[in-house]
């Protein structure tokens, strides 16, 4: 990550010795860009890092991440051979995380809005926990409790843990996107993060735009990462 790239530990490292980099792609609440988030973000560690990556659909209601490649493959869609999709939207995913972390360079997790508990687990075993929001008091408002319940699943992390909101579904266009970096930036006093729920979120400097590349991008194995790219290059550096 770079100076200006903007995380929360949530968790410091206790123990070191494990293979993939984690990455939880979650929020509690539906329908704000996660299996899109996350099916970018997968692709960039497998096609760009060229690393041996698992995408984890975690969500135990929609399971969109799991049919996005099943749509894909059907289609004829050539599904990169270092990347493995599968399903595992049950409460005890946290151990499924740890077998599964010698196997893989990275594991990509959609966690869902569907069941806190999945999401619960999920965090005591990432090492990354990347929460895309758009850029509307509804979804804005979830954010505390999806810190709030992060929080608790990081007491039991064992491996480090930092968190990033994304600004995701942004356009330009409209004042939304600049109003909402200012309010999680600079959150009134009950709808931030912290002891007194006034401190601001941690914000990704990239923005994800509402591009037709990402909304049409549902069943494709996009070439053109765009804006991904640049997320994970930010947060990785």
């Amino acid at each position: 990550m770079n100076e200006n790239t903007r995380y929360k530990d949530l968790a410091a490292a206790t123990v070191g010795v494990f293979d993939a980099f984690v990455i939880v792609v979650a929020m509690l609440k539906g329908g704000t860009g996660k299996t899109t988030s996350a099916w970018f973000i997968a692709l960039y560690y497998a096609v760009v890092v060229g690393l041996p990556t698992l995408l984890l659909d975690a969500d135990a209601s929609s399971q969109s991440a799991y049919d996005w490649f099943k749509v894909a493959k059907a289609d004829g869609f050539e599904i990169p051979d270092n990347l493995v999709v599968e399903r595992y939207p049950f409460d005890d995913i946290a151990e499924y995380l740890r077998a599964k972390r010698s196997e893989f360079g990275a594991i990509v997790v959609d966690a869902g809005g569907g069941s806190a508990k999945v999401f619960h687990e999920a965090v005591t075993e990432t090492n990354r926990l990347i929460v895309p929001v758009a850029p509307t008091k509804i979804e804005r408002r979830k954010l505390i409790a999806t810190f709030d319940e992060a929080e608790r699943a990081a007491a039991r992390n064992e491996h480090g843990v930092t968190a990033h909101v994304v600004l995701v579904k942004a356009d330009d266009r409209t004042s939304l996107p600049r109003a909402a970096k200012e309010k999680l930036l600079d959150p009134a006093v009950g709808e931030g993060i912290g002891p007194d729920r006034d401190e601001p979120f941690p914000l990704a400097e990239t923005v994800i735009h509402s591009w037709v590349h990402y909304m049409e991008a549902f069943g494709e194995i996009p070439t053109e990462l765009s804006e991904y790219t640049s997320l994970m290059k930010e947060l990785d550096a």
